[in-house]
């Protein structure tokens, strides 16, 4: 059972939980960057929440199937076409659960609302694990390589439990998108560990209406403020360890939203971190997307 593909658009790359853990070798976590639309996809086609989906950048995905699968594309939402063998087409859209009969292709659209979309297929994508993971980290090069146009994706058999026939998630791709094309956007952010190294003013910067700059991958986004943050200081810290959502304030005064491809130390202070929640939307925004931070108090 398998997938090949026949165009894999600006970027599709095998993702899964990722590979927690191995900070202390370099190596970050990685994983899906918007988690909960690709737990979604794998929860309601009845697999192994462990398993790995494929993450694709704007669209632009098609794959065709060598004998009968159940799949789901969640997370950025736009048409999904299915094409039988026979040539009959059929739209679908970002939360349906499509059972696909062999020589089927399924084509993922440009997203008319976020930025990743994720398609799961029962049993989970198989590939290689390194670190106990199959998750693709762009920064190191670790994982599986990039899918490129006439790979053969390999099919699990990771299932858990039975699919959700006709299934449908009300046309939803999932929370991060819905919150990502809603105006302005509220990322929620918990305070530290270098919260003492900032103006007072900091937060009430942060809380006006900033803007995703052009510099916005898997690794990290840069926030072009109304104006920049105030730090106490504008030089470096010893380098101290990072996590995904981490918003670190270099000395120009533009935060940067650590993701989950990010470098495990930063030598830049750490204002706050996102929560999971607003980690997901920010992996869904595109460049020029008006942001707020909104910080949370004990």
């Amino acid at each position: 059972m398998s997938l090949m593909v026949l165009r894999a658009g600006p970027s599709a790359l095998i993702q899964d939980l990722g590979r927690p853990g191995h900070a202390s070798l370099g190596v970050t976590a990685s994983g899906a960057a918007d988690r909960a639309a690709a737990a979604l996809a794998l929860r309601c086609l009845g697999t192994d929440p462990g398993a790995a989906v494929l993450e694709v950048l704007l669209g632009g995905l098609v794959v065709m199937t060598d004998t009968p699968v159940v799949v789901a594309v969640t997370g950025a939402r736009g048409l999904v076409v299915v094409t039988t063998s026979s040539g009959s087409r059929r739209l679908a859209a970002t939360g349906e659960v499509l059972r696909l009969e062999a020589g089927s292709t399924l084509e993922i659209g440009r997203p008319v609302a976020g930025l990743r979309s994720y398609l799961g297929v029962r049993g989970g994508i198989d590939a290689p694990p390194v670190l106990g993971s199959r998750s693709r980290d762009t920064l190191s090069g670790l994982g599986p390589p990039p899918v490129v146009a006439g790979d053969v994706l390999g099919v699990g058999d990771r299932v858990v439990g039975p699919w959700a026939e006709h299934w449908h998630a009300a046309g939803d791709g999932g929370p991060a998108v819905d919150a990502a094309s809603a105006g302005a956007v509220e990322l929620d952010v918990i305070p530290g560990p270098r919260d003492d190294l900032f103006a007072p003013e900091a937060w009430e910067v942060l809380a006006g209406t900033g803007h995703v700059s052009g510099h916005a991958d898997r690794v990290g986004v840069r926030i072009d403020p109304a104006r920049p943050v105030p730090r106490l200081s504008g030089g470096e810290i010893p380098s101290e360890g990072m996590v995904r959502g981490a918003v670190q304030v270099p000395a120009d005064g533009s935060p940067v939203v650590f993701g989950p491809d990010h470098p495990v130390t930063g030598g830049y202070p750490v204002i706050g971190v996102l929560t999971s929640r607003s980690a997901d939307v920010i992996s869904q925004l595109l460049p020029g997307a008006p942001v707020r931070f909104r910080r949370l108090r004990g």
